[in-house]
Formats: C-alpha cells, sequence, structure tokens
C-alpha cells in the first residue's frame, strides 16, 4: 500500500483526470487496493467531506466551462461528465449552485465552485499525513481508564506500553461505554512538576456508576479547541513518530503569530482513535487541544497577590473527607495540591457530593499546622448531619464567622500566601489585636475560578479562617 500522503495525493489526482470519465468510489478503490467502505471513511476523516459528494461537486464545477464557452446543449454535457441524463444534471446542478444551466447561461451569474483538494509538503508528517488545526467544540464527556505517571524523558515509548496494558487488563471490563471500539488518550499536566505528566488511556462512559476497582474516573469539560488530525501507517515506531510530530505541531500553532487562538492552558492534551476505521495498515489518530481566542484577552490584567479581603457568615457545618499528615518544609503545599488533583481524578470529591445532594462549589483543603507534623484533610463542607460515606472521616464545625483572604495569580504562587493572608486580616482589624489568626482555616479551591486558567493562565484561590 501507497504511504497515505501518496494515497490520498493520488485520490486527488485520479479524480481530476476523471472527471470526463466514469469515476466514482468504486473505480478509485480498486486502483488503490482498498474496500470502497475504507476508502469513503478515510476520504471523509482526512477532508471533512464525503468522497462522493466530492467527486459529484467537482463534475458540476467542471460542466460550468462546456455550459459558458461552448454551444453544447444540456445533455451532451451531462452525458460528457458522467452526470446522468438531462433532468439529473438540472436538479443536481441547481442543488449545487441555487440555479438551473438554462439560467445560468441566461445570467453569467457569478458561482462560488468547488476547487480541487490539495495536499501540501507541509502536510508530511513521519510516514503519514497530517491536517489542522480546525477550531471545534467539544461537549463535556466522562471517561473511565488507567491513570499513569509519565515521565517527559521517556513519554512517547511509555505511552505505547500504558495504552497495550490498558487494552489487554482493563478495557473490556469497564460498563457502561459509549462507542467501545473508541480508545481516548487523556494527557494532563501534573501542576506545575516539569519532570512529568499524567497519562490515561481510557474509554468514553454514560456515567461514573459501577466503576472497576482499581480504575480512574476524569471529566472532559466543554471546551473550544484545536484540532489535529494524522493518517498514518501502524507500527509502534511510527506511532511513536507520529506523536512527536503531532505535538510539535501543537506548539507551532501555540506559539503562531498569526491565527485568532492561542491555547488556553497546556495542562490538557486529548486524543481519539477510532478502531473501526483501522484497515489493518492505516491509523486515523484526532488530537485537541483546549484554546482561547485572542480578542478575548484585551482586558487589563488584575496584578498578583491578595484582591480582596471580607467577612463571611456560615451554618453549622459538616466537613467529610481524609486526613493527612506530612513533614513540614517548603513543598507541603505542592503536595496537596497533588493530592487535590487526585481526588478529581479519582472521583473521590464526587462520592461525598452524592452522599449530600450535590450544590457544593468548591473543593476544600482545611489545615490544622502543629509544630513537629503537617497535618491537613481534603474533602468538602456538607449540611450538619450529613451521612458520611465508607471509608471517610468527618468533623463538624458550629456556626460561624470566616475571614476570607483572596488571592490571585499563577497556580504554584498562589498556594503560598497563608502568612501574608493573616497579615493583611490583622491590618485591617479582621483578626484581633494580637491574635494571629485562627486555630483552624481551609483553602477554597473554587472550581470555576481555580480549575480552569483565565487568559492570562492565572487563577483565584481563597484563604478561609475561622473566626469563632
Amino acid at each position: 500500500m501507497l504511504k497515505p500522503y501518496d494515497l490520498l495525493e493520488g485520490v486527488l489526482n485520479e479524480i481530476e483526470k476523471g472527471l470526463k470519465e466514469d469515476i466514482n468510489e468504486t473505480t478509485l478503490a480498486g486502483k488503490f487496493l482498498l474496500s470502497s467502505v475504507h476508502l469513503r471513511r478515510l476520504f471523509k476523516f482526512a477532508f471533512g467531506r464525503t468522497l462522493g459528494a466530492y467527486i459529484r461537486s467537482r463534475k458540476l464545477a467542471a460542466s460550468i466551462e462546456g455550459l459558458l464557452l461552448t454551444g453544447m446543449n444540456v445533455l451532451d454535457i451531462a452525458l460528457e461528465y458522467g452526470l446522468g441524463y438531462e433532468q439529473s444534471y438540472i436538479r443536481a446542478f441547481k442543488r449545487e449552485f441555487g440555479l438551473t444551466p438554462g439560467e445560468l447561461r441566461k445570467t453569467g451569474q457569478i458561482l462560488k465552485i468547488t476547487p480541487p483538494l490539495q495536499l501540501f509538503d507541509s502536510n508530511k508528517l513521519a510516514d503519514g499525513v497530517f491536517f489542522g488545526p480546525e477550531i471545534v467544540i467539544i461537549p463535556q464527556f466522562h471517561v473511565v481508564g488507567k491513570r499513569n505517571k509519565m515521565p517527559h524523558s521517556n513519554a512517547l515509548f511509555l505511552s505505547i506500553c500504558q495504552v497495550n496494558n490498558f487494552n489487554n487488563k482493563y478495557r473490556n471490563n469497564i460498563p457502561d461505554v459509549i462507542n467501545p471500539h473508541v480508545l481516548i488518550n487523556i494527557n494532563r499536566e501534573a501542576g506545575e512538576n516539569d519532570d512529568f505528566s499524567w497519562f490515561m488511556p481510557s474509554v468514553q462512559v454514560k456515567s461514573f456508576d459501577n466503576v472497576p476497582k482499581g480504575l480512574d474516573c476524569y471529566t472532559v469539560p466543554t471546551s473550544l479547541c484545536a484540532r489535529f488530525k494524522f493518517i498514518g501507517l501502524n507500527g509502534d515506531d511510527a506511532n511513536m513518530a507520529a506523536a512527536d510530530g503531532m505535538y510539535k505541531a501543537i506548539d507551532e500553532f501555540m506559539d503562531s503569530t498569526d491565527q485568532k487562538y492561542f491555547l488556553e492552558r497546556k495542562r490538557l492534551n486529548i486524543d481519539i482513535f477510532d478502531s473501526s476505521s483501522y484497515d489493518g495498515c492505516l491509523w486515523q489518530w484526532e488530537w485537541f487541544a483546549p484554546v482561547i481566542e485572542k480578542t478575548k484577552i484585551c482586558t487589563p490584567q488584575i496584578p498578583d497577590g491578595i484582591i480582596k479581603t471580607y467577612k463571611q457568615k456560615v451554618p453549622a457545618l459538616r466537613f467529610i473527607g481524609k486526613k493527612y499528615s506530612e513533614q513540614p518544609g517548603d513543598n507541603v503545599y505542592d503536595r496537596i495540591l497533588v493530592n487535590i488533583d487526585d481526588w478529581r481524578l479519582n472521583y473521590m470529591f464526587g462520592a461525598i457530593e452524592n452522599q449530600s445532594g450535590g450544590g457544593n462549589d468548591a473543593y476544600i483543603s482545611l489545615i490544622w499546622k502543629k509544630e513537629k507534623t503537617f497535618e491537613y484533610w481534603l474533602g468538602l463542607f456538607v449540611p450538619e448531619g450529613t451521612e458520611v460515606p465508607e471509608g471517610y472521616e468527618m468533623m463538624d464545625f458550629p456556626k460561624s464567622t470566616l475571614g476570607v483572604c483572596s488571592v490571585y495569580g499563577k497556580r504554584n504562587t498562589i498556594i503560598h500566601y497563608d502568612a501574608d493572608c493573616r497579615k493583611k486580616m490583622a491590618e485591617e482589624g479582621i483578626f484581633r489585636a494580637g491574635e494571629n489568626g485562627a486555630k483552624w482555616f481551609f483553602q477554597r479551591f473554587n472550581r470555576r475560578e481555580f480549575y480552569k486558567d483565565d487568559k492570562y493562565g492565572k487563577r483565584i484561590l481563597e484563604y478561609c479562617y475561622f473566626l469563632s
């Protein structure tokens, strides 16, 4: 079989040569030793339109020359281009251009035609061909898979091993799968850690009910994305080269000054394999990277640091979560962030939300520092009396007043503002004179403001202190 670039280029050339012949899906498939079904899928994936419709559009466009430059009758033109008899040609022409061949001859109206599709050398990538980016919106969907820690130094090789392991051990045991032939790989940065990312081969599911033990959950949010498509030869070496080339293409798109979008965050990339389109030789892949319009970044940037402080009254609450203990150190808050990400990915917050009826809009890291250890809990505040799910702990807090300090900045900096917040709130009289704040305080990770970078790649985190 020809390499993908040569195959698609050959198909396009044969269509142009065969506009006055009986060129169709069957004849093309035979020439390139493919099944008609596979050729149709391949063409639609590559160019976003059906092969039959493209051939018909090119024949109709080519027939305009005979209509305007010769005195041939409509029937002869229709037969010359293999477009059926006169009435069939007239109907197809009107559907394509909005007027009949006769009306075109009378009016000389300017028409928009389908030009020949082209491939360019820049589309070549490894033993394949790539297309994109296209800007698309993907709706929210849920996946279940096996999350793996991926060192950047060996990511391409390990990703193939992890996909094979997922397919062999876990994939067939996942219930309620949507499109079981589609593999979805989620690649997420590990906070601010530059040494590794999280890689999760997965399948789409209807819900997170009955997830097998040992597997992980993730919800892909509704996102505006740049979509890249790749058609390549099968084989681990080819796949590694294709993935390497595709990520370079995404980075080039991100760095370009000529396009209207930039990557909203490099924290997430999604690639999709549809095995139903695989013919034993060629793979069809899609990559999605979230983007934002450049026109939405013209508002002034808020300075980093504390942006506001205030008091908030809260009713009696129950905190449900799990307790952690760490050795004190400069990176203790970074470890909290890693554990928060684990909770989100493994749907551990969801178990509490389901128990309490939902409605929470923030995840909580509740902290009480001790001299020799650094103790903290991860979880949620829920209405008092809420039943505690199995495997979780709880603490009850009376009706209270909170001192709240909102901090704005990069994810890896705003988690270190406890001392600054205490000082600021003491200056403003929120803490009583001579008091070093509160025994209990918590970091409130508002899901709308913390887990999605804004247009400047920054977020808001709230420090909340129990005052009474």
